[in-house]
């Protein structure tokens, strides 16, 4: 494997230092508008994902939201308190729970896509159709790629230094 020197490496020149940014800013403005609506960010992309798909099982909504399991655990409870989601437990597999939005869930749905939409119509406001369109694609087919491709067992050259490793000893 070849050694890249610092001189010749620029974050700006990779696609994935972009989306990073892009989706921390996205989340940061989203952050301070649905706070008037006792939303956070997670507990968003449950609301969506659930509206667009109307019932899901608990890990689903993890699958579509990258919202992690454990998040999402506390974000279901607190929807689930907050009246905007049920839990219904499946009559053919009894183990399986479902999650669906209530009627106080769509509302929240529709008084929360204003901002989600202004939020989206900003971070895209000097972007033709064609773009917007053409990067739909091109992510789709990233993902699409990530999960047809297993990760590789190959290990990196040389030993790793943990932090562990680096501490003093007697420390």
């Amino acid at each position: 494997m070849e050694h890249i020197a610092a001189e010749d490496f620029r974050l700006e020149n990779h696609l994935f230092f972009w989306l990073t940014l892009v989706l921390e800013s996205r989340n940061r403005r989203l952050s301070q508008e649905l706070r008037a609506l006792y939303l956070r960010v997670p507990g968003w992309r449950v609301l969506a994902s659930l509206f667009a798909r109307q019932r899901l099982s608990m890990g689903e909504p993890a699958d579509l939201s990258t919202v992690d399991r454990t998040t999402l655990s506390r974000t279901v409870g607190r929807m689930v308190n907050a009246g905007w989601i049920s839990r219904i437990s499946g009559v053919a597999h009894m183990c399986v729970t479902r999650l669906r939005l209530t009627d106080a869930g769509r509302e929240l749905f529709h008084r929360a896509w204003p901002f989600i939409e202004r939020a989206n119509a900003t971070a895209t406001r000097s972007l033709p159709d064609a773009a917007v369109g053409m990067a739909l694609w091109v992510l789709s087919e990233m993902k699409r790629n990530l999960d047809q491709f297993p990760v590789s067992d190959e290990k990196p050259p040389g030993k790793a230094q943990t932090a562990r490793d680096s501490r003093t000893p007697g420390r």
